[in-house]
């Protein structure tokens, strides 16, 4: 028998597995014995699954009750008892699934072998509920669905049923080091009001996620891997590895908890809102706002320029018309702005065709802005200058220096826009095409040419 009694200290201590039936049966059977007739018998059950230590025995170590299984075990302590509820999952999951379990906000160290587990967790220690004895299983695999389930556990313990179920995840292939190398992306938790641009005005979300200009597959990767089984740091102030929600009252998406991806699609949970996204996915989205109301993007297009390289100059301009000049009346500066305004403010409604940050230029100031609503541009900075009003101003729907082969943005599409591109760098040939951005976007793919005359 791997049950070593010691009955002068009334411990028990326990070196191989026995489920609690066996394990009772096994003391039970000693202690009927004649020469155990002195002896206080240790052990009852008040269940066939709740079993109790009795007559002042305890266990000599924790580490015993990582042999049990299939029942729950309080022991009687002076002062106050410890009770050892039994968890036991059960469902179809990915084969080599490692299940972890969080108590208080802190995964468990695991004793126990991969795949379903049914084994014994301390909710009670010297009469006080650790955290309420509330329990939080986790299945969350790189390259598989996650899921979870939490359970408060009853005072007795008992046996308790964990239904968890994982499955291979298609879109979720990608080597775990590739997805952990990417960067550029970052989670920031707090209330942001935030207009998607479809006619619902801004409404507040709870965490804003910025997609470091990625394409939303490997976005939903990686927030998959903020989460997973290994992931470390916190979450919303929760470990990253137990991160559920952006809010304890909403309902999880358990198979991701920052949104699921599916037919080329992510599907936003609750409260999250996502910026700075690759332009092809402009319309590959779909989120939940705060409130629990769905918001879905308007029809928007990519406007992109390619076959250029870092340091290349960037710019895609509205035209008066096909053939026209470049619109720089777009806009009227509405009022006097001081240097350090964060706003600026203009005469007319901001077009819903510009893209969601980008830059005003007044005259040849560039002011980078991060939205818009209304009549103001919302500023990433401060003016720096002074206007006193009327000054005119437009936005271009691409005006920057390129940090790698391609710049793009989104805009949404309401009709045909005549744009003039241009791209210019210190040696090489200034390029230059004026073209249309349709309700299929605009891509266009540069020629640099050498300019053989600069010194």
């Amino acid at each position: 028998m791997a049950i070593n009694l010691d009955y002068t200290n009334k411990t028990i201590e326990v070196t191989s597995a026995y489920g609690m039936v066996a394990f009772y049966s096994a003391l039970m059977d000693t202690f009927d014995e004649l020469s155990q007739m002195d002896d206080d018998v240790p052990i009852k059950y008040n269940t066939p699954t709740e079993y109790e230590l009795i007559n002042g025995w305890e266990f000599l170590a924790d580490s015993s009750l990582e042999y049990l299984s299939g029942g729950s075990v309080i022991v009687n302590k002076t002062g106050g008892d410890d009770v050892w509820a039994n968890i036991y999952t059960l469902g179809t999951i990915v084969a080599g699934t490692d299940i972890y379990v969080v108590q208080d906000g802190t995964k468990l160290t695991s004793f126990w072998s991969s795949g379903h587990i049914d084994i014994l967790v301390k909710v009670t220690a010297d009469g006080t509920a650790i955290d309420s004895r509330k329990l939080t299983i986790f299945a969350r695999e790189w390259g598989d669905k996650f899921d979870h389930f939490e359970i408060t556990i009853p005072s007795t313990g008992g046996r308790n049923a964990i239904p968890i179920a994982t499955d291979a995840d298609i879109n979720n292939a990608t080597d775990v080091s590739t997805v952990g190398a990417y960067s550029g992306l970052s989670i920031t938790f707090g209330t942001v009001s935030r207009d998607l641009n479809n006619g619902n005005g801004a409404v507040n979300y709870d965490v804003e996620i910025d997609c470091g200009g990625l394409n939303l597959d490997d976005v939903y990767e990686w927030l998959k891997y903020k989460t997973y089984d290994a992931a470390s740091g916190t979450l919303n102030s929760v470990n990253a590895y137990a991160y559920v929600s952006a809010d304890s009252s909403y309902s999880e998406l358990k198979a991701a908890p920052f949104g699921t991806f599916a037919g080329g699609k992510f599907f936003g949970a609750r409260g999250v809102w996502i910026t700075n996204y690759h332009a092809d996915d402009a319309n590959s989205f779909q989120l939940i706002d705060a409130a629990g109301a769905t918001q879905t993007p308007p029809a928007t297009v990519p406007v992109a320029v390619s076959s250029i390289v870092s340091g290349d100059r960037v710019g895609v301009f509205r035209l008066t018309a096909a053939g026209g000049d470049i619109d720089k009346s777009e806009y009227t500066v509405s009022g006097a702005h001081a240097s350090g305004d964060t706003t600026i403010t203009v005469v007319e409604s901001i077009s819903g065709d510009i893209p969601d940050s980008g830059y005003l230029r007044v005259g040849d100031d560039r002011h980078p802005y991060d939205s818009y609503s209304g009549s103001v541009f919302t500023l990433s900075g401060t003016v720096g200058t002074t206007y006193s009003g009327g000054e005119t101003a437009y936005v271009p729907l691409i005006d920057e220096e390129s940090t790698g082969t391609s710049v793009s943005t989104s805009i949404i599409y309401d009709s045909a826009i005549p744009v003039l591109v241009r791209v210019r760098a210190y040696g090489i040939l200034p390029f230059e095409v004026e073209t249309t951005v349709s309700s299929s976007g605009l891509s266009v793919s540069a020629i640099r040419t050498e300019d053989t005359v600069v010194t």
